[in-house]
């Protein structure tokens, strides 16, 4: 969902390939490898980061050192679940042969720790945005039920700048991620503002239970501020991009809260925002998916099956826009998924993007290169693909034992 920072990013092969030694040579953490991973794998490799394990240490990298060489050169790692082949993407974070076969050398001679002098000079990279002008924030701490497995949660939260302005870029920073497994920001416009309240009012508990949308609206028809779903990490938007957001309006933040593990703590969820008077490109978040889907209907994925497919396209009526950036979402049953562009016109398609071994765990949204110009008449579809081992049948739910098939994409007129 969303946008522009990766979960674990690198600077180019270029520049890693040049921090320390060749692959051919003897190698060591400092000098050789540090900066590989440093660059590479930091960012979700830390105590209680995303990653689940630290590697930012010799000693913690140390022993890790065959299963950092295995997943690099499987390329499970950094993430990237864009298939190669469907489009060009900013930020892709894959490392150079060179530096695989690098950390593959390392590995093999026992992972040397070498000098200590020659400690990297790469500083972890910064995922978050260049700048933070506000941060909206839950009102209070909200400890999600415990006898319900799927929590759904929305709080209206105040806007607080006093003029119209544009989002140009956010973070979405979970309070507890072993809990939080999405949060969606709407906008709240001043026409439903009382209506919201009375929603929150009316619930004992901080917020209100608001499964399928913000409560007065569904996902589709409820305007997005910004999204965050696991493996997924947010930044600048791209190519001069602004979302509009009125001063008169407010926040709606949307929390699913998974509480299978049945240990349900408080959580503070926050997002980060930058704002700007002006934009060159006023932008918006657009979901993609059948509407009919919704009522848990129409998507059905038989128990005990394999390679279930479902499909939904719309021609486009509206005019000429462009997309700037894609992202899927499913749930854990999803086997593989695709956002494309088919020209109404007889042109070549456009994939926009294609994810073949999706994986609950690395929701990335992912930035085109070049922003793709969708033509009246053009017909954009996305499509997906589930094994279901189960018992059960399955079909659209807000549940994560449901399953969802959603694209997600920043465009603009």
């Amino acid at each position: 969902m969303l946008l522009l920072a990766l979960a674990c990013a690198t600077p180019s092969p270029e520049e890693l390939d040049s921090a320390g030694a060749t692959a051919d040579t003897d190698v060591a953490w400092y000098g050789d490898v540090e900066p590989i991973v440093t660059a590479s794998c930091t960012s979700c490799h830390v105590a209680g980061g995303l990653g689940g394990f630290p590697l930012d240490s010799y000693a913690a990298a140390a022993p890790m050192a065959e299963a950092i060489a295995a997943a690099v050169e499987a390329r499970r790692m950094p993430p990237w679940k864009a298939a190669e082949g469907c489009n060009e993407y900013r930020g892709d974070p894959s490392l150079s042969a060179e530096s695989i076969a690098r950390l593959r050398a390392w590995a093999d001679a026992g992972a040397p720790e070498g000098d200590l002098g020659k400690t990297a000079a790469l500083a972890p990279p910064d995922s978050s945005l260049p700048r933070v002008d506000e941060t909206l924030e839950l009102p209070v701490a909200y400890t999600p039920v415990p006898d319900v497995e799927d929590d759904y949660r929305c709080f209206l939260v105040d806007w607080p700048r006093a003029t119209d302005t544009y989002v140009t870029g956010y973070r979405m920073v979970p309070g507890n991620e072993a809990l939080v497994h999405h949060v969606i920001a709407y906008m709240a416009p001043a026409s439903q503002l009382e209506e919201y309240r009375a929603l929150d009012e009316a619930d004992p508990e901080a917020g209100w239970t608001c499964y399928g949308g913000p409560g007065l609206q569904s996902q589709g028809d409820a305007e997005w501020l910004g999204a965050w779903a696991p493996g997924g990490d947010n930044g600048e938007f791209p190519n001069g991009a602004g979302i509009p957001m009125r001063a008169s309006s407010e926040v709606v933040l949307q929390v699913h809260y998974n509480n299978k593990s049945g240990d349900t703590q408080p959580d503070l969820t926050r997002m980060e925002v930058m704002v700007a008077d002006e934009v060159e490109t006023p932008a918006y978040i657009q979901p993609w998916t059948d509407p009919s889907w919704l009522d848990g209907t129409g998507m059905d994925i038989p128990a005990n099956s394999e390679g279930t497919s479902h499909s939904f396209s719309f021609t486009d009526s509206w005019g000429t826009f462009q997309i700037h950036t894609a992202s899927l979402h499913m749930h854990q049953l999803g086997r593989s998924a695709d956002l494309k562009v088919e020209r109404g016109g007889g042109g070549e398609d456009t994939c926009l993007l294609a994810i073949e071994d999706w994986d609950f765990n690395w929701q990335n949204t992912y930035v085109l290169s070049e922003p793709v110009t969708v033509e009246k008449g053009d017909t954009i579809t996305v499509s997906c693909t589930w094994d279901n081992p189960t018992d059960e049948d399955v079909n659209w739910g807000e549940g994560t034992g449901d399953e969802m098939c959603l694209g997600t994409m920043l465009f603009s007129y």
